[in-house]
């Protein structure tokens, strides 16, 4: 008799889950609210959203004018995904043939003013380098607050402002 209850219990528990579910639309499917730059009304009446919550979620994606979006889908997760129009598209070094150069982590060679000797030679770039440097910024070691350098060789100074 224990077995049944439990069984009608669990039974009885999915039911519910299931019912809650469909009530207040907790388990998301993806929904397309724009298609080719035309707003679908009854996909934001199907998800809920007025078109305000739309131009907000858009704004939050760097998107300021909803022109220069072209498709936007309300996922599972109940976040909106936005794809930008063709001509509002970012650029990246694959649009031009161009193969960037490796950047890779920098290494901290002054910190606080002071030369960071182990780090300077695991960066590459001598001591005399670094001082013709910061002679041609005319700064000197002591006013430097952070000098890093990444793997392609660049310097990078940020200078100690009081």
């Amino acid at each position: 008799m224990i077995v049944f209850y439990i069984l009608l219990t669990s039974v009885l528990t999915a039911a519910a889950v299931v019912l809650l579910q469909k009530l207040f639309n907790l388990r998301r499917k993806t929904i397309v609210l724009m298609r080719e730059n035309e707003i679908d009304e009854n996909a934001l009446k199907k998800a809920r959203l007025s078109i305000g919550e739309l131009m907000s979620a858009a704004r939050q994606a760097g998107y300021f004018n909803l022109g220069d979006i072209d498709t936007a889908i309300l996922e599972a997760s109940g976040n909106i995904s936005f794809l930008p129009m063709p001509m509002k598209r970012t650029l990246n070094p694959k649009d031009f043939n161009f193969a960037p150069i490796r950047e890779g982590i920098p290494k901290t060679v002054i910190k606080n003013g002071r030369i960071i000797e182990s780090n300077l030679k695991a960066s590459g770039i001598s001591k005399q380098a670094l001082l013709e440097l910061l002679a041609q910024r005319g700064e000197r070691e002591e006013n430097i607050f952070l000098a890093t350098v990444n793997e392609a060789g660049r310097v990078d100074f940020f200078v100690r402002r009081a």
